[in-house]
């Protein structure tokens, strides 16, 4: 999954460099691009409601894993870190990266 919607007009950009990494295959979730569910972090929602917020990240969480993908990708920090800490609360064992992370890699 790719946070972006917020960010960048187009979807298919990072999308695009995701397929382009050798080894990396991109599986998509049900909602995706102006369907996506957001993470539940942004605008303040994890300050003021860190519950809230926790659930909503769970929920995509759960959602990549019914894809059988082994980690989440996303370009945006408050994603990263609420995925993380959803991750840990809960025990799952999935990865979080930040497509920047990705291409690092690939070099």
């Amino acid at each position: 999954m790719i946070q972006l919607k917020s960010t960048i007009v187009s979807n298919e950009p990072p999308r695009d460099i995701l397929k382009a990494i050798p080894g990396v295959e991109l599986v998509e979730m049900e909602r995706i691009k102006e369907l996506a569910w957001c993470c539940g972090a942004g605008g303040g929602v994890k300050e003021a409601y860190p519950d809230f917020s926790l659930w909503t990240a769970g929920g995509r969480i759960e959602e990549a894993k019914s894809t059988g993908a082994e980690a989440l990708v996303t370009a945006c920090p408050w994603c990263e870190s609420n995925f993380t800490d959803a991750i840990n609360e809960n025990g799952e064992n999935m990865k979080v990266y930040d497509i920047v992370e990705l291409v690092q890699q690939a070099i």
